[in-house]
């Protein structure tokens, strides 16, 4: 264009023609400020009225075309004035186009569709030019209205026509309507490689869409690609997630074409971000410093996120030096200050670098972009990550009627603080001020009333969340049911996964609050949709998962999640593990739960400990001591838990003073203080080897909570393991003190004052409700309920068992009061409790020799221990039960818990 304008200063004498010409020019390629200059020039040339130049249609037309490009709306109407003083003849269809385009491009939809609306007979570029400004203005969806009248009315459509309409698809995601006008575009002769710019168009509505499929076989179909393919594509591909995808095709360009552009670099280094591959990023500035980029200030600042983002996952003292000379680099050239400061910034808040903040703080002052709302917002971030809110609010107050940017940089860095008290208050003036709140307002405020526990706040954000049509919004939903899990309102927070797909839920707050709400059949039905969605669980979740699979009755549900975690590889973490052993120990499979902990490549601490506790659970207190022991040798962290399994283990062996001598120096040895569960265990021993004195002197000299309820509980546990009427009666006398309400305390207190011949006082205490016995077959779980009487074919069973077991001399043992006291009364061979009925059912369902595996609510009697011990010499099975104190294997006439339960 220089030497256009050379040449035209050069000319004598300027005709209409020459005017336009250079007009022309600079309307096409630019700077649109010449054409206004020249237009003005040319008004203002002529040394009179005679000479001076008349300009035409065409002049008029170029100049609307400059005033749109530099939306020039005062100048643009300026320009229709003198259009209209000239009369309706002079106003042809090239300068209602120009005029339709002009107001489009400055926002005047109105004005916009007055002169569409005017137009007789609208050609092809005044329907295009509506459909642009519909679409460039935000009006997709009447820019679709526009365009299905143009196919109503048969006008001819081009490539121009549908990349608009493409673009409208794209903006509205609408991926159907989409597919239907890339059906018509081949149908027209623009399909499969015809108009590259068009296809280019086209793969950018199918990434926009999320069809990624559709992207690649577009980009596949061309038969000749251009740099503007390959950046839609891989840009598609960062869209979508798909880094390693974006990375791959990356490495075909360079390989086929050997060069890219700034757009390119940008794409690919965020997709590096998200990676955190510190490795290719460098390999990236390297291509950035050969090609000459490093004078782009947008690669320089995409660089510059690069390295702030990776090393948050590398090593500090490596990298941390690497975005300063950058910084560096940037500064020498020709950059945007206030993106560069605020990465630094950002950077200074990742390494919680108080004396680098203040000094790119002072610089924002120096070059006077302090005032920049996301300059402003960086320094908000980068005191409150710096543990500095007061400095935070400091920098707040100074500013001038602050955005929604700078209100949530402040309300997100109190909260980061835990002043969440002035984060909602900060909310509600803002609310007051008129502001509109964002997804990371919402966020944080929502956490804030997670940590203060204000569920009606919290509920109150709910409403005014559903008002500003955030409902769908991922993030916001997901803090939602953190909101609704952590605040125990779980089922609400079930009801919100509705709102986002399943790809997208948290599964791993729901799950966590099913657990805290003790709903195990919700999170294995939650299991069933992360199946089907192939959502991300973390080892803590699958850890839940298991635990909730904790029951005998729940083995083939837990083997079922153990099968599905194995397939996704979910089991190599050691938490992962942890649960499994839970889940098999609970389920009373003490081998299998062996076999999990021997497998495991690495054992942590936990891990030691949950097959510990497996082991004293299932009566296998040797080899809990002998665990503990080696994992002491490989130096594992040794908790309360741990400790009180090795007490209970002790305490079953009769190793009184070795436990004796493991709590007293368990605070100094291990850093433990010991607790009433810890005491409890020590009773436990003392009351098993018969040491009564100094079971007394222990509860007097060393238990420091003598109302606290474990410590009687194991004192009545052991009696009643003992036979001991009379601490039997001390320990429930203690437990009424404590809650005079206790039923189960009342009730077993009666029967001990029956036997020493109190009938008055024992018709005082108070009676129990139905206990229950669960068995499960085929995948379902069956009740039997004391109350109830069961069906024929069990009824059946129970006489035939016990017939076979006095034909092969069974004797009833009666002597089990202190045993009994939960159950309820009963006539026959110790097969009338619940427990007997779900063995008989077992036994009626389930193959030959499979364990019939029974969970019951109170704790087993004596005779029905007996009967189950004798039944076990001749039912060719196992049989397990457990009770609410322990498990009951039962084996060639023997338990594991050795009569002692």
């Amino acid at each position: 264009m220089q030497e256009a304008r050379d040449l035209f200063d050069s000319m004598p004498e300027r005709t209409l023609i020459s005017w336009t010409i250079l007009m022309s020019g600079y309307a096409k390629h630019g700077p649109s400020t010449e054409a206004l200059a020249v237009f003005k020039e040319m008004l203002s040339s002529g040394d009179n009225h005679k000479t001076r130049l008349r300009p035409d249609s065409y002049v008029y037309a170029v100049v609307l075309r400059s005033c749109g490009e530099m939306r020039e709306l005062g100048f643009g109407k300026g320009v229709h004035g003198q259009v209209l003083k000239k009369g309706e003849a002079f106003l042809d269809g090239f300068l209602e186009n120009s005029l339709v385009n002009m107001y489009s491009s400055c926002g005047q939809l109105e004005d916009a569709v007055l002169i569409f609306d005017g137009i007789e007979k609208p050609g092809l570029v005044a329907w295009s030019s509506m459909l642009s400004a519909y679409v460039k203005n935000g009006f997709e969806k009447e820019g679709l209205s526009v365009f299905l009248d143009m196919v109503s009315k048969g006008i001819k459509l081009d490539a121009f026509v549908f990349s608009m309409v493409i673009k409208a698809c794209s903006n509205l995601e609408e991926l159907n309507l989409g597919i239907q006008v890339h059906g018509l575009m081949v149908k027209k002769g623009f399909g499969k490689g015809s108009c590259l710019f068009l296809d280019n168009s086209l793969m950018d509505f199918y990434a926009k869409c999320k069809d990624l499929k559709g992207l690649r076989k577009v980009f596949d179909q061309l038969h000749e690609k251009d740099l503007v393919s390959w950046n839609t594509l891989i840009m598609g591909y960062v869209h979508n997630f798909y880094y390693f995808e974006a990375l791959r095709n990356f490495r075909v360009l360079m390989h086929d074409i050997c060069y890219c552009d700034d757009f390119t670099i940008t794409s690919i280094l965020k997709a590096i971000s998200s990676l955190h591959d510190m490795g290719y990023g460098r390999q990236v500035h390297g291509y950035i410093v050969r090609t000459g980029l490093a004078s782009n200030s947008y690669v320089m600042c995409s660089l510059l996120d690069m390295y702030i983002e990776c090393i948050e996952h590398e090593s500090w003292e490596q990298w941390e030096k690497v975005p300063l000379k950058v910084y560096a680099g940037l500064e020498r050239g020709e950059a945007n200050e206030c993106i560069i400061i605020a990465s630094m910034l950002k950077w200074c808040s990742l390494l919680s670098n108080l004396d680098a903040g203040k000094v790119f703080h002072s610089l924002a002052n120096k070059l006077a972009v302090d005032s920049d709302p996301y300059v402003i917002s960086a320094l908000i971030d980068m005191y409150s990550k710096c543990g500095v809110p007061e400095a935070a609010l400091r920098v707040f107050e100074r500013v001038e009627n602050p955005g929604t940017v700078t209100w949530s940089a402040l309300i997100s860095g109190l909260s980061w603080n835990g002043w969440f008290v002035e984060a909602l208050t900060c909310f509600n003036k803002m609310q007051l001020n008129g502001i509109e709140a964002n997804e990371f307002t919402l966020t944080s405020v929502i956490l804030a009333c997670v940590a203060l526990g204000d569920l009606r706040k919290g509920r109150e954000l709910h409403c005014k969340i559903l008002k500003t049509c955030y409902e769908s919004n991922v993030s916001i939903v997901n803090m939602l049911i953190n909101l609704y899990s952590e605040l125990s309102d779980h089922q609400q927070a079930l009801k919100l996964c509705s709102l986002v797909s399943d790809a997208e839920i948290s599964w791993n707050l729901l799950i966590q609050a099913s657990i805290k709400a003790n709903d195990y059949e919700m999170i294995h039905k939650l299991l069933g949709r992360i199946q089907s969605c192939f959502g991300y669980l973390e080892p803590i979740s699958v850890c839940d998962i298991f635990r909730s699979c904790s029951s005998p009755v729940l083995l083939n549900m837990g083997m079922q999640a153990q099968a599905y975690m194995t397939k996704r590889g979910l089991l190599s973490h050691p938490t992962s593990g942890n649960g499994l052993i839970q889940m098999y120990s609970g389920c009373g499979q003490i081998a299998e739960a062996d076999l999990v902990f021997e497998s495991m490549p690495e054992k942590s601490s936990p891990c030691w400990t949950s097959i510990i506790s497996a082991k004293v659970e299932h009566g296998h207190p040797s080899e809990a001591l002998t665990l503990f022991n080696k994992m002491r040798r490989r130096n594992k962290l040794v908790d309360s838990s741990t400790l009180k399994s090795i007490l209970k283990a002790c305490s079953q062996m009769g190793r009184v003073d070795e436990a004796r001598s493991l709590l007293m120096s368990m605070e100094v040895v291990y850093g433990v203080k010991p607790s009433e569960e810890h005491y409890s265990c020590i009773i436990e021993a003392f009351t098993r080897a018969g040491m009564l004195e100094e079971l007394e002197n222990f509860i007097n000299e060393v238990v420091v909570d003598k109302n606290d309820t474990k410590i009687w509980n194991t004192l009545l546990s052991s009696a009643r393991v003992m036979g001991n009427m009379d601490m039997a009666k001390f320990a429930l006398e203690k437990l009424l003190e404590i809650d005079p309400n206790d039923c189960f305390a009342n009730l077993m207190l009666g029967k001990v004052l029956v036997m020493f011949g109190k009938w008055k006082d024992a018709s005082k205490m108070k009676t129990l409700g139905p206990n229950s016995s669960c068995i499960e077959v085929q995948n379902k779980i069956f009740e039997f309920v004391s109350d109830q009487k069961p069906s024929e074919e069990v009824l059946h069973k129970l006489v035939e068992i016990k017939r076979e077991m006095e034909e092969l001399g069974y004797v009833e043992d009666r002597n089990h009061l202190l045993h009994d006291a939960e159950e309820e009364e009963y006539d026959g061979a110790g097969l009338g409790h619940t427990e007997m009925k779900a063995i008989a059912f077992g036994l009626l369902s389930l193959p030959h020799r499979t364990p019939v595996r029974v969970i019951k609510s109170v704790r087993m009697c004596g005779t029905c221990h007996h009967a189950c011990k004798f039944m076990s010499t001749f039912v060719d099975r196992e049989l397990v039960v457990k009770d609410n104190c322990t498990f009951h294997h039962f084996r060639d006439g023997k338990c594991s818990c050795r009569d002692s339960w």
